[in-house]
């Protein structure tokens, strides 16, 4: 069975046929500009992907980046598009124009040839219609689409599903203009943008560049990447139960996720200071605590140091490394460091926000590009009389810094804005909490 799988593929997979082959040309540095050597790069351009690794300089090369033109075609009538977005996470869509009524089937399998979703079965009218495809709980990687038409025409397609990318918004999505995408770069002075460069290794965490200059066919030098290392001899931080990952930003080292840690409780109920770590869940879902982190008010925040209270000045005030919830060794950052984060990306809070994470509109362009590796996610607060609000809309970080009896200072992002906000907040709200090694 596997075998036929395989000679399916063959057959009916885009089989590259424009002849001038170029070259796609950079280089990996580090904060200082220093050459980074031995990392494994991956470039997708339209449901193509190519691989690389950084040399000694960390310079890299892909080569042969060709166009590609369509293989078995269907035929007149009969239309099957790229699936949109792509990269994906975790749901996209592809669209199929029929010529006449007829049964669409879709099976999905991962690179091995193994089924990794049950069969898609449909009946469409004439014309154009579509299919949406979930990935949800999948890992990151390219995936085979087996479209059967009528049981008379078979199209393979590639798609990826990779963490942070852009997800599919069903109530705006329309079919994308990608008829004579295949074979673009067969026409001169044709262009196709390249969806994104992922970049790992041992030494990093995984960064995905986006936004990249678009591809015409000729050679193209994307010039020296900035990639953000983990902090020196700490890749990684376990703690109760959970793993999370470092980055290296300017003088500071970050955890790259929110702080998730405790017991979670219903919203309407106050953190007490009981001895036990107590958490916010967005809509009070567990599932939000593992995707987002948790949420917490300051004194628990900052466990009560010093008799701090959400209606009491802390006595003495808190002053120096706070380790609150952090990891033994980590803090909740003070005002000050969070000033030193923000000099450290020219203020520019799109850096800070993890890809995919914020929009364009009338009031500004918050688009994440995550380029400082922080990883930040638009994950809400929980309101002082115990709603939440603000999910993929905003977020703040709780700092260490008390504004007065009743608040304290935070650092806040929006989705349609790169503006870094720094303010003060009622300390009954809940916020996240990412931690700053000592």
């Amino acid at each position: 069975m596997k075998r036929q799988f395989y000679n399916l593929l063959i057959m009916v997979l885009v089989i590259p046929s424009f002849l001038i082959s170029q070259t796609i040309t950079g280089k990996l540095v580090d904060i200082n500009g220093i050459g980074l050597s031995g990392l494994q790069l991956k470039l997708y351009i339209y449901a193509t992907v190519f691989s690389s690794t950084s040399g000694s300089d960390g310079s890299f090369t892909f080569n042969n980046v060709t166009s590609v033109k369509e293989g078995k075609k269907l035929p007149t009538g009969y239309s099957v598009s790229e699936n949109f977005p792509n990269p994906f996470n975790p749901k996209t869509r592809i669209f199929i124009t029929l010529p006449n009524s007829g049964n669409v089937k879709m099976n999905i399998y991962n690179v091995l040839g193994q089924k990794v979703l049950g069969e898609i079965d449909k009946n469409f009218n004439a014309g154009t219609s579509y299919m949406d495809l979930e990935l949800k709980g999948l890992p990151n990687g390219i995936y085979l689409t087996n479209i059967s038409i009528d049981e008379k025409y078979k199209v393979v397609k590639k798609i990826m599903l990779l963490y942070g990318s852009q997800h599919l918004n069903t109530s705006v999505v329309t079919e994308p203009n990608i008829g004579s995408l295949p074979n673009i770069l067969s026409k001169a002075g044709s262009t196709v943008p390249i969806d994104s460069l992922v970049v790992a290794g041992s030494s990093i965490n995984k960064i995905e560049y986006i936004n990249l200059p678009s591809y015409t066919g000729v050679p193209l030098n994307l010039g020296s990447l900035k990639v953000n290392t983990a902090c020196v001899g700490i890749p990684t931080v376990t703690y109760a139960g959970q793993t999370y990952n470092t980055v290296q930003i300017g003088t500071q080292c970050w955890l790259r996720e929110n702080l998730n840690v405790g017991t979670m409780i219903e919203s309407t109920k106050e953190q007490t200071n009981n001895g036990l770590v107590e958490k916010y869940c967005y809509k009070n879902n567990q599932n939000n605590c593992a995707i987002y982190g948790g949420l917490y008010e300051w004194a628990e925040a900052v466990q009560y140091q010093n008799g701090a209270d959400n209606s009491a000045l802390a006595s003495p005030t808190l002053t120096g490394n706070v380790q609150g919830i952090c990891p033994t060794g980590w803090h909740i950052p003070s005002t000050v460091e969070f000033k030193t984060l923000k000099k450290a990306i020219n203020n520019n809070g799109n850096t800070l926000k993890a890809v995919g994470q914020g929009i364009i509109n009338a009031f500004g362009d918050g688009r994440g590009t995550n380029s400082s590796g922080f990883s930040a996610l638009l994950a809400g607060w929980r309101y002082v009389d115990g709603r939440f609000f603000s999910l993929a809309a905003g977020m703040d970080f709780w700092s260490s810094t008390e504004g007065g009896v009743f608040g304290s200072y935070e650092l806040g992002q929006y989705s349609a804005s790169s503006v870094i906000d720094q303010d003060y907040e009622s300390k009954n709200t809940g916020f996240s909490v990412r931690c700053c090694k000592d």
